[in-house]
């Protein structure tokens, strides 16, 4: 939620779908293996805001043309998968193989300090604002090992490790520079000199192009698991799970093949505006999260289901930027069902996640004035809904 002008404005609530796919069967390789193929998505995040206005007195005409803060990041597996059973089946191992595909669209606004001298860059004019956009794509490769052991005929064990992966992800960046309007500061353009000072005096936008290439960084993650057959109805389920999201360091984006303001007697290489290191770094917490869940036969067809899990938040208050915004620990409850016949199955389940409130109270920048925190009063809650579609051929 917002508040602009006394006024409660929440963000739009949006409804995403999100299809996977799944394929497996027996073959008789090393006696018999089971393989499979799959695609489905790892990571799915999309925010965007819009939080700033130039000052009139600033420039009265200047229109940001996209918003200001934003990110949409995708991250696809197709993976294959094998996996065999050993000690007459008491012990399955896996293992599987990954080809990543990353899709990112990032925005962010930096306000940047003038690099000319007074009157120039004189009150309101001592900062100018820089839109950025970068839009690429890239591929990586990831693997995922696990282990399945049934210690009694009533409890089994489960053990799954996700290596750490990277992808390299390129394409292209728009910059939009918005400089402050004040026709009484004009110079009259006799030297090369001048005509740079009007540049920053004109109320134009002033728009670069250039490439980019930075390294998407996923965290390995380490889980384990205990199923418990209390009754042949009803069984009982504990998960724990750690992901190391230290290893996520942000975005070092680095920039090349630079295009615009095509008058080569135009010295913009003053060019601390842009030159000026972009990289968005974070500084992230390893997380865990616990989980219960029971499922419970009503009969050879129909299962109920249900679970909670405690999920901590890598994110702290000292990297609450923007484009990387959870707020902080959460619960999630979760209902379902499953139906059986024949060779159809259908699961259901649906998870409502509880956040708390979180306020951060003041604003911070680093060194190249990038912001480090967003300060506001923060609530949210989600929901989601899974539907699989099974067939046995």
């Amino acid at each position: 939620d917002g508040y602009y002008n006394n006024q409660d404005i929440a963000n739009k609530h949006e409804i995403l779908n999100v299809p996977e796919i799944a394929a497996l069967g027996k073959f008789p390789l090393w006696g018999e293996t089971v393989i499979g193929f799959s695609g489905l998505q790892l990571f799915d995040q999309n925010h965007s805001w819009d939080l700033y206005e130039n000052p009139k007195v600033y420039s009265d005409s200047q229109k940001f043309n996209m918003s200001q803060y934003a990110v949409n990041l995708d991250v696809v597996a197709f993976q294959i998968t094998a996996a065999k059973g050993f000690m007459e089946d008491k012990l399955s191992a896996g293992i599987g193989l990954s080809l990543l595909r990353g899709d990112m669209i990032f925005n962010n606004l930096v306000l940047r300090n003038n690099p000319m001298p007074s009157p120039v860059s004189d009150r309101p004019y001592e900062k100018i604002p820089e839109l950025f956009r970068v839009d690429g794509n890239g591929w990586g490769f990831g693997y995922r090992l696990g282990l399945l052991y049934d210690v009694t005929d009533k409890i089994s064990a489960a053990f799954t490790y996700a290596g750490h992966s990277s992808i390299d992800i390129s394409g292209e960046t728009e910059f939009k520079f918005y400089m402050g309007k004040n026709d009484y500061l004009k110079y009259q353009e006799t030297t090369i000199e001048e005509r740079e000072k009007n540049l920053f005096l004109e109320g134009e936008v002033v728009g670069l192009n250039s490439e980019f290439e930075t390294t998407l960084d996923l965290p390995s993650s380490l889980a384990g698991g205990l199923a418990f057959n209390i009754t042949d109805k009803l069984t009982l389920d504990v998960d724990a799970e750690m992901t190391f999201w230290s290893k996520f360091k942000g975005f070092d984006f680095k920039f090349k093949n630079f295009s615009g303001l095509k008058d080569p007697d135009f010295h913009y290489a003053n060019d601390s505006l842009y030159i000026t290191d972009l990289s968005i770094p974070v500084v992230w917490d390893n997380t865990t999260k616990l989980m219960f869940g029971a499922d419970y036969k009503i009969s050879p067809a129909i299962s109920v289901r249900g679970g909670f899990s405690s999920d901590q938040s890598p994110v702290n208050d000292a990297t609450f930027i923007p484009q990387f915004i959870d707020l902080g620990n959460k619960m999630s409850y979760s209902l379902g069902f499953g139906w059986t016949k024949e060779i159809w199955q259908i699961d259901f389940s649906t998870t409502y996640t509880m956040h708390k409130d979180l306020n951060i109270s003041e604003i911070s920048f680093d060194d190249n004035h990038l912001m480090e925190n967003l300060p506001a009063d923060y609530r949210a809650d989600n929901y989601q809904t899974i539907l699989g579609i099974s067939y046995k051929f």
